[in-house]
């Protein structure tokens, strides 16, 4: 029925305003109350006629009759930023991160609040300072580690190498698995060589990334022989840290498995890709947000 309404509803857009906003007020209001596609569809369609309000009332009642749907408050965000209201919308940002705290969506809004306040607001340290406490909350989201490096990344690398080094460190003290910690070690080295003041620096690093390229040799060779079983089978025993995400394990999983796939690549090729990080944290399916336009996971189909 949302396919039919929807439909309706644009061919009308040529004929009449108003009876478009009929439309979507019967479908919203009366037969379709719960679907989030007729809603954003609606709020989409009064902030094209110029109506704000009514846009941003829209979506506010919504989320409060049918709470926790990460695409609506996004909409939200994105409604308050395009209307100039970036204050609003850097606070819809932080009450969802406090509001999902200890789960793998509060780490999705830091990402989104720190990218809000390096790209719109241009604020480097609020973005920076986001996501040191995002991850203290979550030492083991690669997501949040590559969206720091990429931070730090922006800004004039010569200027800001102590930055880029300490997130690097990190990575490399955290208890995120091994291959994760090569693929950091390893443009870690390369990052050094491009750009670093200490050849000292570059040198430790390099030992630094043979010990760890050892110890992966040396945990390969017990698997093989049955001493030790292979880190991808073991199994968490902290079940209880996925809040109302099942599906976030198996996700975070391939996304390991992607980067290690990445770093067996990097050493033939590197010169063409070394600083290609946002190839890192493709997907984002650790938070079921497959791209940027599929938001159906957040509801259920029509």
């Amino acid at each position: 029925m949302c396919k039919r309404v929807s439909t309706y509803a644009k061919y009308l857009e040529n004929h009449s305003v108003e009876a478009v906003r009929n439309v979507f007020q019967r479908a919203c209001m009366v037969h379709l109350p719960k679907k989030p596609t007729l809603h954003l569809l609606w709020a989409a369609f009064e902030e094209q006629q110029g109506d704000i309000k009514e846009a941003r009332r829209i979506l506010k009642t919504f989320q409060l009759v049918v709470p926790g749907m990460a695409m609506v408050l996004l909409r939200r965000v994105s409604l308050e930023r395009r209307s100039g209201e970036l204050v609003q919308a850097e606070a819809l940002l932080r009450e969802a991160v406090e509001l999902h705290q200890g789960t793998p969506l509060s780490s999705f809004f830091a990402i989104k609040l720190s990218r809000q306040l390096l790209k719109v607001q241009k604020n480097l340290a609020k973005a920076r300072k986001v996501l040191l406490e995002a991850i203290d909350g979550d030492k083991e989201n690669v997501k949040l580690y590559l969206n720091l490096l990429e931070l730090e990344f922006s800004c004039d690398v010569r200027l800001n190498e102590s930055n880029i080094l300490h997130c690097f460190e990190q990575v490399l003290l955290s208890s995120l698995p091994l291959e994760i910690k090569i693929i950091f070690s390893q443009r870690r080295v390369e990052f050094l060589e491009d750009f670093g003041c200490s050849v000292r620096s570059l040198l430790h690093a390099y030992d630094e990334h043979q010990k760890l390229l050892k110890q992966n040799s040396n945990k390969k060779r017990a698997a093989e022989n049955g001493l030790e079983e292979p880190e991808e089978k073991k199994v968490r025993a902290d079940e209880g840290v996925v809040v109302s995400a099942p599906a976030a394990v198996a996700a975070t999983t391939a996304s390991s498995t992607a980067l290690a796939t990445a770093d067996s690549s990097s050493s033939s090729s590197s010169s063409q890709a070394a600083y290609n990080y946002s190839a890192w944290y493709q997907p984002y399916g650790s938070y079921g947000y497959q791209n940027p336009w599929n938001y159906s996971q957040y509801y259920p189909h029509s």
